[in-house]
């Protein structure tokens, strides 16, 4: 196919050459009725590209195909079977591909560090979702991906499995041998579905790992917005192979997306594909050499420590536009740092927590931009060691290895049974009845029906004291959770 084509973004050139007097949705018609404040922030022609696919971008019944050979076309870039745009962001292709391979009820396997969004899907149908370990790295204290024993003996264990999803590369940057666990998956007859949510710009550029697709992924699922230029909220869920029903992925698809998509964010993401196949190579190579010119400046700060190749485990590669930054030898919270360089330097890192930051070099990135950060952390680090800054320490903070996963009763009972708030100090013991999910990276550390330790309570404390975000929790001041009622869970044990 021509992969110079945009059909999208051709076709809504042509609607804004040659205007339509609407009289459907939306409401503003193609601009004309939008507040002059709106306007100025956002441009008049945000709203003029901003209609609905059947009668707007296409006709009455989409007879043109526009959006259909778009996906055809970035099937083909990816190298893939199947692919559709979404504009619901990675949450909504995951849940996509998750309905498409398990039903209520079914079992599917799931990393430990897998997204929220895989998480949720599974409470809101009635999965049984099993968790599979994965490699923590105990000097740095982050989670990898998973190794092909642990998932080996995750299908022994539960060989009614209908998929496995793993998270490949995190959001540290680093890849899962899914040439390995594929192999394993299939032996079985299982799908692997890979959240490769940062890894939509592996296909096109040799500097960067593997793309999960030509490793033997079955579907992948990409975050084009994060790192590939398309509007927030882009994504692409794209399939291989015979092992998942396309035709049951097509209908997911059309059960979870709007029927009013943003054509912008559609169009976006048209562009981000031909961009890529075009220039690519180019891209990439170049935001890769930013990414080493930051490592070399911050080499040279004293207290920073940088996760490299050499850290990696076996099989396991590295995405070296992720540069993950270690601050603990400054003393220090992260946080504190990420909130002092917004402050004194306008920088804004990708990820902070209590112990590192991570910066995300993208095409979009400038010189500039690494120059400020580089500039902003020598800064922090020589006014600390000098003593004429003061930052937020960080607690005793329990290691990832701690936090192990104990379901005590079926999520959903606990999620939707009767429920108590207490303070995060009484919850150990209890049974979790909301997710607890820090974001970024939006990774769950309590899941409804999980049982609450102690070394969970001293994390979460030790984080929401040193400025952690729990996204979603019922209590915005983080004191109180949310947990199953004694009496109910008492009941729900027992009939277990």
């Amino acid at each position: 196919m021509d992969q110079t084509q945009t059909p999208i973004l051709d076709a809504l050139q042509q609607i804004e050459r040659n205007k339509v007097h609407g009289f459907g949705a939306p409401g503003h018609h193609q601009g004309a009725a939008v507040p002059r404040d709106l306007q100025r922030a956002l441009g008049k022609r945000v709203f003029e590209a901003d209609v609905i696919t059947p009668k707007g971008l296409d006709d009455r019944t989409e007879g043109a195909h526009v959006v259909q050979r778009a996906h055809e076309i970035a099937a083909e870039a990816w190298n893939a079977d199947f692919c559709r745009f979404v504009t619901g962001g990675s949450t909504q292709s995951l849940h996509t591909a998750l309905a498409a391979v398990a039903a209520p009820g079914d079992t599917v396997l799931l990393a430990a560090n897998v997204h929220k969004a895989e998480r949720a899907h599974a409470l809101a149908v009635g999965l049984n979702a099993q968790i599979v370990p994965v490699m923590i790295d105990d000097a740095f204290d982050i989670e990898h991906g998973v190794a092909p024993e642990a998932l080996t003996a995750a299908l022994d264990a539960h060989p009614q499995a209908k998929a496995f999803v793993v998270v490949s590369p995190t959001y540290f940057g680093v890849t899962s041998d899914i040439a390995a666990l594929s192999d394993i998956c299939h032996a079985r007859g299982v799908p692997l579905i890979c959240d490769a949510a940062w890894g939509g710009a592996f296909a096109f550029c040799e500097s960067l790992p593997d793309d999960a697709l030509t490793k033997g992924a079955d579907v992948a699922v990409y975050s084009v917005h994060k790192t590939m230029g398309a509007l927030t909220q882009g994504s692409a869920l794209l399939a291989r192979g015979e092992l998942v029903d396309r035709q049951r992925l097509w209908m997911a698809f059309e059960l979870f997306e709007t029927t009013s998509p943003s054509v912008p964010i559609l169009a976006s993401l048209d562009v981000a594909r031909r961009e890529h196949v075009l220039h690519g190579e180019e891209m990439w190579t170049a935001a890769i050499a930013q990414a080493d010119d930051l490592r070399r400046r911050l080499a040279k700060v004293e207290g920073l420590r940088l996760l490299g190749a050499d850290d990696l485990p076996a099989g396991s590669d590295l995405d070296p536009t992720k540069v993950l930054i270690d601050v603990s030898g400054l003393g220090v919270s992260g946080y504190a740092v990420d909130d002092w360089l917004n402050e004194h330097h306008r920088v804004s890192v990708g990820l902070s927590d209590a112990r590192h930051l991570l910066a995300i070099i993208a095409p979009g990135t400038r010189g500039a931009d690494i120059r400020a950060l580089a500039k902003g952390l020598r800064a922090c680090a020589k006014a600390l060691r000098k003593g004429t800054l003061s930052l937020a320490k960080v607690g005793e903070v329990p290691p990832l290895r701690a936090l192990n996963v104990e379901m005590a009763m079926d999520a959903g009972a606990a999620m939707f049974g009767a429920v108590e708030q207490v303070v995060l100090e009484a919850a150990e013991g209890r049974i979790a009845a909301e997710m607890i999910a820090p974001a970024p990276p939006g990774v769950p550390r309590l899941v409804p029906g999980q049982r609450i330790s102690a070394a969970h309570v001293a994390w979460l404390r030790a984080n929401r004291d040193a400025g952690s975000f729990f996204l979603d929790p019922i209590d915005p001041s983080e004191r109180t959770m949310r947990v199953v009622a004694e009496t109910a869970a008492e009941q729900a044990i027992a009939a277990e």
